[in-house]
């Protein structure tokens, strides 16, 4: 006799699918501990598991850590509306015709391969040390992959799709709405998944340089003082923020992109 399973076939895949990272955390913090404890890993380098652990809920319970994820958060999203207010529609215009394609695309590919960094020395001499530089880094980093994305949306629109709406009547604006946008949307979710990334990459490092607030400077702060524990639990909080900012950034894709092809397969 035939015993069927109590979940259904599509939430039995996305338990083991969401077990199996699970387990492989577990196994690293596991030999991670094993091997802090016989001496493998030289514990002045590398403490055991067990006291980041306890080094992160000692630091979760005061103001420090919470003030320089406030600092950082607050410089990566006002950076990334800004990155979006210019990126999105800059783009998207210059990709809209041929002669603005070609005039700039050459430009464009020059200045997006200059690290942001570099201009810190200049930023530092003009906005000091503060919220303002850390922004300004952010924006600088972040915003040529959502432009590019941008304009390669519009290089893709669907000519058939563009012939169609012109038979029917449909003017440039409308047109706007109905074609161009829909067609543009995978490209800048993409674009915002890549600045999202390097925005926070650079909300963070920039403190971390530079000093001030922001969880790059309590990094700093925590090696300074030698206190090794206490540094890798606030590592180890930068990496958790960018798995929720990764998360939001995919979750709110997936919500505005249901109709694409690319998540209708996803979601089966």
């Amino acid at each position: 006799m035939r015993i069927s399973s109590p979940f259904p076939d599509v939430t039995r895949r996305r338990l083991v699918s969401r077990a199996e990272p699970a387990l492989v955390v577990v196994a690293v913090i596991l030999v991670w501990e094993v091997c802090t404890r016989t001496g493998i890993l030289p514990g002045q380098d590398f403490p055991p598991a067990t006291e980041i652990g306890a080094a992160l809920l000692a630091d979760l319970r005061g103001a420090d850590l919470w003030n320089g994820i406030a600092s950082s958060m607050s410089a990566w999203a006002l950076g990334m509306a800004l990155v979006t207010a210019v990126g999105v529609p800059v783009g998207m215009l210059l990709g809209a015709s041929e002669l603005s394609y070609r005039a700039s695309y050459l430009t464009l590919e020059f200045v997006r391969t200059l690290p942001a960094i570099a201009a810190l020395p200049l930023l530092l001499f003009i906005y000091g040390i503060g919220q303002q530089l850390t922004v300004v880094i952010v924006v600088l980093a972040a915003l040529w992959p959502l432009l590019i994305q941008s304009m390669y949306g519009m290089r893709d629109v669907d000519p058939v799709a563009v012939a169609t709406a012109r038979v029917y009547g449909i003017g440039r604006a409308r047109r706007f709405v109905l074609v161009d946008v829909p067609s543009c949307l995978p490209y800048i979710a993409t674009g915002m998944r890549l600045s999202g990334t390097f925005a926070l990459i650079f909300a963070i490092a920039t403190s971390l340089i530079v000093g001030g607030q922001g969880l790059g400077a309590e990094m700093a702060r925590a090696a300074s003082i030698g206190d090794r524990p206490l540094l890798y639990a606030r590592v180890l909080v930068t990496g958790l923020i960018g798995l929720a900012v990764t998360a939001a950034l995919v979750g709110i894709e997936r919500r505005a992109l249901r109709w694409h092809v690319s998540q209708r397969e996803q979601l089966q």
